[in-house]
């Protein structure tokens, strides 16, 4: 058991490296260096997730169904090998050609969110009832964890301190964290052993399945409490994910800080969060899930007015490190809430609506938070202080929802 929780958070960790460099360096290669507009990003985001919400309810179906988790982890981790590879590729050999390499981040995206639907009812199989919620918080760790290393680890290659080969600049990070996803990875792909499935699969037919998606959806929101928990994770995930993948650009506009401080501070916060998501894991096992987010999200419902007027950059930077603590262990313990609140016959296929919420964080968020910027002060210091104010009251809608949520 001790085994394949290694390998299962060292997966988790290999994943977070590949995710990182990438949506911090090829964001910035993309808009910055090639001059495109700041929505064929935003596009790439939203692509994913719709091609992820429209195939993955039906995977998960089929895994109900199989039990076979690893040799999903195994697919979709290779095909977001190859088109990483190529999106690095292009952008090392041939930048002009920009569309195509975004199409291949597209792709790449959609399998990263693919991968996980084989990979998180995983825990399932490395944890226990009564230790879920520590395993759970050390795979976020180890995803916090993975996160600083890859931004650490690729940085001197951003500052042309090491070349390799290609185009210098931004795009020299790109093929180092596709390795070091494959050197890390490789335990969980290679050596893992999953419990053999004792009933053979009954056979596929795509129309059937989605008609089962569709009458396995109406029963799974049937369930008041996993429809409560998933509208307040929505709700919570799209202020807390929105503001994340903003966090660099809000840097800037309104502190004007430099790449380096926003590679440090994130590095701190993301090693903050790692700490945050054992800790808060074990409490959650000792006073129960829900009481811990519910914690969680209070904290955060307050952080976000008070980051949004923050008077100068240091104090901006001490809130968020101390928010750090806070940031990994909402997942984690999200994580760990599911098993609590889904039906024992669709554990999988709730696993896919819990991912979905998420999903569509990446989805609803960005226009939300654009939305705020554009109807108030045209992307000033000022609207970014009324788009935290929005999600700060995004996570309080969140909390009335999760206090309604009853648990055993």
């Amino acid at each position: 058991m001790k085994k394949n929780v290694f390998l299962w958070s060292l997966y988790d960790f290999a994943n977070s490296i590949i995710m990182i460099v990438f949506l911090f360096y090829f964001s910035q290669w993309l808009v910055v260096d090639q001059g495109k507009p700041d929505w064929w990003y935003n596009a790439s985001l939203v692509l994913s997730s719709l091609f992820f919400i429209f195939t993955a309810p039906i995977v998960a179906e089929r895994l109900d169904a199989t039990k076979k988790k690893l040799v999903g982890v195994r697919l979709f981790s290779l095909l977001m090998v190859v088109f990483y590879l190529l999106t690095a590729l292009i952008t090392l050999f041939a930048p002009t050609l920009s569309f195509l390499a975004t199409s291949c981040f597209t792709l790449a995206l959609y399998c990263y969110l693919m991968s996980f639907v084989y990979y998180t009812p995983m825990i399932t199989d490395v944890s226990t009832e009564k230790n879920r919620g520590w395993i759970s918080g050390l795979g976020m760790g180890a995803n916090s964890l993975g996160q600083v290393f890859g931004l650490l680890a690729t940085l001197p290659f951003a500052t042309g301190a090491i070349m390799t080969i290609g185009a210098s600049g931004r795009a020299q990070t790109l093929l180092p964290a596709i390795l070091l996803f494959v050197i890390f990875s490789a335990p969980l792909l290679l050596v893992y052993k999953e419990p053999v499935a004792t009933n053979p699969p009954p056979r596929f037919n795509i129309l059937s399945e989605y008609a089962k998606f569709f009458s396995i959806l109406k029963k799974v929101f049937s369930i008041k409490n996993f429809l409560l928990f998933f509208i307040a994770y929505l709700l919570f995930t799209d202020a807390l994910l929105t503001f994340s993948n903003n966090f660099p650009i809000f840097l800037e506009k309104v502190f004007a800080a430099t790449d380096d401080v926003k590679t440090y501070l994130t590095a701190g916060i993301l090693t903050l969060s790692g700490v945050g998501s054992i800790f808060f894991g074990k409490v959650s096992d000792k006073i129960g899930t829900k009481r811990t987010l519910f914690g969680l999200l209070t904290f955060w419902a307050v952080f976000f007015p008070v980051l949004a007027y923050a008077p100068s950059l240091g104090f901006a930077g001490a809130v968020c490190l101390l928010a750090g603590l806070f940031f990994g262990p909402v997942w984690g313990v999200s994580r760990a809430m599911v098993t609590q609140v889904a039906p024992k016959d669709a554990e999988a296929r709730s696993f896919a609506f819990y991912t979905l919420a998420e999903r569509f964080a990446t989805f609803l968020g960005p226009i939300v938070w654009s939305t705020i910027l554009a109807a108030t002060a045209n992307g000033d210091s000022l609207g970014y202080s009324y788009a935290l104010v929005g999600m700060g009251g995004l996570v309080i809608i969140g909390l009335f929802f999760l206090k309604q949520v009853k648990l055993a």
